[in-house]
């Protein structure tokens, strides 16, 4: 009876003391979750960058080169921002000639518009 009680500790005792490693099965190690939030966050302003690039006549594929910069613009409780993107526009499969804009959009009225637009044509 005694040795009974014994091995139930022991194996009492390894199944606690065993660190567990779990891992969500649908995250890949080499993303981490920020970058997912970052990499939706910035799809979300597909369609204002494509609004950008027709009021400069830049009808081509483009690519979102940097977040450079977000703020948040308001107190608890609101959702206002600012962010900053580098863009770069290009031909074919990554073609020159380039076009590199720098975008900045906020949220503070109820859509999403530019407050500043700088562009740097190749």
């Amino acid at each position: 009876m005694k040795s009974k009680i014994i091995f139930v500790v022991f194996v009492a005792f390894f199944a606690i003391a065993t660190p567990i490693q779990a891992s969500p099965n649908n995250q890949s190690n080499d993303e981490l979750p920020c970058d997912v939030l970052k990499n939706a966050f910035v799809g979300t302003l597909f369609g204002s960058i494509g609004k950008v690039l027709s009021q400069y006549k830049d009808e081509r594929q483009f690519r979102v080169d940097k977040m450079v910069e977000i703020k948040n613009l308001s107190s608890w409780g609101q959702y206002y921002w600012e962010t900053t993107l580098k863009v770069t526009t290009f031909s074919g499969a990554h073609n020159p000639p380039y076009n590199h804009y720098t975008i900045t959009f906020t949220n503070q009225n109820p859509e999403i518009q530019i407050k500043a637009i700088k562009v740097i044509q190749e």
